[in-house]
């Protein structure tokens, strides 16, 4: 992938055909070759800003007079990317992966014996979900609905009581006493998924994404890499176990620095920190966000996706000595 900036639209365009030019140049010098029919560019600009109105006539990109095609989103890594970063494209293409992967549960669940569906779950449903997730997650809460309505029917198809509810079903309508033989919502609804979590303790999307943001900001500080982020991340030199963020946004650079100083901020730190053991910082950030996650089992609230629950570090936490 090639960055290139522009104060003007004009200016970026010329930036990016000079960069083009060095570029073919170079490939053409070590015997190689651009594949110019895979080529594409995306224009980015603030959301303050109106979008520029681009005369194709007068501004095109190009390697060796062949003309690049713009593109509104595209595909990179297993990432749909659109040209507003809303990732609302790859939410549904996501969503719809996911619910290719209930069906496929729903067929072999009740062949596979109990203790192994957490284990399917992980593999064939999860594990979407937690691809790239520190890059899409980010998004509004109502934005991540849809996806979190298919892992509710997944966990309902693969720990819920499938058969209470076939059973309403089953039930001939002059069996049932009088007044009820009246199908409404009370009849359609299924089983309360947030017990369905607690039980199993999974976490849903939403605390998906707080929870590995929060573990690559960690492994990014402990490596030093990528460089290009560790560079970017302002840790307080009066305390080093906190980050002073940037301007709000929905980026990493922003959200994992923010989401680590209100995890901490629930703790009992004591020596616990950044250097603290990785695992302990996983085990300990899970232990919060299932409480704060199985508050209220009634219903789901903004809260459940938001707060930690506070954690006191005790002996039995640590996995070694020296972190307490």
């Amino acid at each position: 992938n090639i960055f290139v900036t522009g104060h003007t639209i004009e200016e970026a365009f010329a930036n990016a055909n000079k960069v083009l030019d060095n570029m073919s140049r170079y490939m053409e010098s070590n015997l190689l070759h651009i594949n110019t029919k895979k080529c594409f560019y995306m224009i980015f600009s603030p959301r303050s800003k109106q979008k520029a109105v681009i005369d194709s006539d007068k501004l095109q990109i190009s390697i060796k007079g062949r003309i690049i095609n713009a593109v509104d989103e595209t595909k990179f890594l297993g990432v749909t990317i659109d040209n507003e970063l809303s990732w609302k494209p790859h939410l549904l293409k996501l969503n719809k992966k996911l619910k290719s992967a209930c069906g496929r549960l729903y067929r072999i669940a009740n062949c596979l014996p109990n203790q192994l569906h957490k284990q399917i779950y992980h593999s064939l449903f999860e594990s979407h979900l937690n691809y790239a997730i520190s890059v899409w997650g980010g998004v509004a809460l109502s934005n991540l609905d849809s996806v979190f309505r298919t892992q509710k029917k997944c966990l309902r198809i693969m720990f819920g009581d499938t058969e209470a509810f076939l059973e309403k079903f089953r039930t001939c309508v002059r069996a049932r006493e009088h007044g009820a033989q009246k199908l409404d919502k009370e009849f359609y609804s299924r089983e309360p998924s947030k017990p369905l979590f607690k039980k199993q303790d999974l976490l849903t999307v939403q605390n998906l994404y707080r929870l590995h943001c929060i573990m690559e900001l960690v492994k990014i500080i402990k490596q030093e890499e990528p460089v290009s982020l560790y560079q970017i991340l302002n840790r307080s030199k009066r305390n080093t176990n906190r980050f002073i963020t940037p301007v709000p946004s929905k980026n990493f650079t922003y959200r994992a620095p923010w989401l680590w100083n209100c995890f901490t901020q629930s703790l009992d730190l004591g020596k616990f920190g950044l250097d603290s053991d990785e695992n302990l910082i996983k085990s300990l950030l899970k232990r919060s966000l299932l409480e704060v996650q199985n508050n209220n089992l009634d219903s789901w609230s903004n809260e459940n996706f938001l707060e930690f629950a506070p954690i006191e570090l005790t002996k039995t936490n640590c996995s070694s000595s020296d972190q307490c």
